[in-house]
């Protein structure tokens, strides 16, 4: 490896990165200003212009964030707004752009989750591949007024437009721009899609595992902002004042782990959000931009291995949103449909649909009225958890497992498994590229679906209609499904 061998000039300065021969790499570029003091809980501004050359040879300082339970804690600081970059050697084109957003329930993670350093893609598929950190937490979407609920949300745009004035100086083509995002990051995708702020910014999008429905109403959000000042023990015009770690130690006084989850989420301001992301997806405000949709079979198991109490969840979770009769009309469907399901599974059918598979349907049905789009789901194995272990069952087709075979960030050891992963990135990794997927669009008549699992990949019409007709007609705030004092 020879490192500083190549300058880039971005509008802020040069960066140095680093040649592995057939891939560049660049990480740790200052896309914003650091938001610390007055800038906290305000909008990103423009990087600030450095003098000489910057090495951009390591990762920038991930957000400030809650640990989940058995991760590493990550190199965070307050000053976070860092892009990354992976490019294939130049030779005077400009090549697709492939911009990964992080998931982590808007609580945590950073742009090198799944993405590692973003280079075989590069490789592979000849793109352009970027990551970025963006604010998390209360941090990142509390909500004090002036757009202070959407300041993750704004740090998303704000590298978008990173990306559309200085990718072409890292070989990149910034009007073929896809974003992708998993989980927080897939419902940032439909947010972002959504914003009258990213017009011109995207050109394909992909989402695994999100919908466009998670946003926190003004009253949701104001009623986190009460609970949250009162664990701070300030008012709202102390805020900026009080260190980061503080703010980290109020949120995880509401919650922790996976109840912590979706305490935390871009607020509907009338500005960068005017509604909810579906409703404006559905009224064209990403005309044109095809899309692909992904959600996993068992969306539910890893919230299960997360906290066991998850599924016993599903039937108060629908009787609070519908009333018990309907609650018990909607689990009755589930039985129906799969009545192998012991207790625990159907539980975690129910809540992993109310939560991404209905919201990703919902969200394909609505931009298919404007732009192609395809519907997928994975039902394979977890990556790097032994499939035949009651852990590898209760994670197959978990939350999650998808992207890294889609990324290949972790080893496979079963020639199926490396299959289905090579199947998966070259799906991603064409669609990135312009191509159109290998199975017919989505529309409301046939629902067409590919199902990407080990050997048996196919397409089916319309899976497990009778779970999808269980939800029809129904709508719902998006929330926690614990009860957490203040915020039920």
């Amino acid at each position: 490896m020879k490192v500083g061998v190549t300058l880039v000039a971005t509008r802020a300065g040069a960066v140095r990165g680093v040649d592995l021969g057939d891939v560049l790499l660049w990480q740790g570029i200052p896309y914003a200003a650091p938001p610390v003091g007055e800038l906290r809980l305000r909008p990103p501004q423009p990087a600030v212009p450095w003098q000489g050359v910057r090495e951009a040879t390591a990762p920038g300082n991930a957000a400030m964030q809650s640990v989940l339970p058995g991760l590493p804690a990550p190199v965070m600081d307050e000053d976070c707004l860092y892009a990354n970059v992976a490019a294939p050697s130049p030779d005077g084109r400009l090549r697709p752009v492939l911009v990964w957003v992080h998931g982590g329930g808007y609580l945590t993670g950073s742009g090198i989750d799944m993405y590692a350093d973003g280079s075989l893609f590069a490789r592979t598929h000849d793109l352009v591949v970027v990551s970025f950190n963006y604010r998390l937490g209360s941090l990142g979407f509390l909500d004090i007024g002036d757009s202070s609920g959407v300041s993750g949300l704004l740090d998303q745009i704000q590298a978008l437009r990173w990306v559309q004035e200085n990718i072409a100086a890292f070989g990149g083509d910034p009007k073929r721009v896809t974003l992708y995002g998993l989980s927080a990051g897939a419902k940032s995708v439909a947010n972002l899609l959504a914003s009258p702020l990213t017009r011109g910014l995207i050109h394909r999008a992909a989402s695994s595992s999100g919908g466009g429905d998670h946003v926190a109403t003004p009253a949701q959000a104001k009623a986190v902002t009460v609970r949250f000042l009162r664990e701070l023990g300030v008012s709202a015009d102390r805020v900026r004042e009080v260190p980061a770690a503080e703010m980290l130690a109020a949120q995880d006084a509401i919650a922790t782990g996976a109840k912590a989850l979706w305490i935390w989420r871009p607020a509907i301001d009338g500005t960068v959000l005017s509604g909810r992301p579906i409703d404006a997806i559905a009224a064209g405000s990403a005309a044109g931009v095809p899309l692909l949709a992904q959600t996993c079979g068992n969306e539910g198991g890893t919230f299960q291995m997360m906290d066991g109490s998850t599924a016993a969840q599903a039937p108060r979770v629908l009787a609070e949103l519908f009333g018990a009769a309907e609650a018990d009309t909607m689990l009755a469907a589930y039985r129906e449909s799969r009545p192998e399901l012991d207790d625990t599974a159907l539980g975690l059918a129910v809540l992993g649909d109310e939560r991404y598979g209905i919201p990703t349907t919902r969200l394909a049905e609505a931009q298919a009225r404007h732009a192609p789009v395809w519907r997928s789901r994975y039902d394979g194995p977890f990556p790097g958890v032994p499939a035949t272990t009651p852990l590898g069952r209760l994670l197959r087709g978990g939350h999650g497992a998808d992207g890294p075979m889609i990324w290949q960030s972790i080893p496979l050891t079963e020639p199926a498994d490396r299959a289905l992963s090579a199947e998966l990135h070259d799906t991603w990794g064409h669609f990135a590229r312009g191509d159109t997927p290998g199975w017919a669009p989505y529309d409301t008549e046939h629902r067409q679906t590919m199902i990407f699992d080990t050997g048996q990949s196919r397409v089916e019409p319309d899976p497990r209609p009778t779970e999808r007709h269980a939800w029809n007609g129904r709508t719902w705030p998006s929330g926690t499904w614990w009860h957490l004092d203040g915020l039920n």
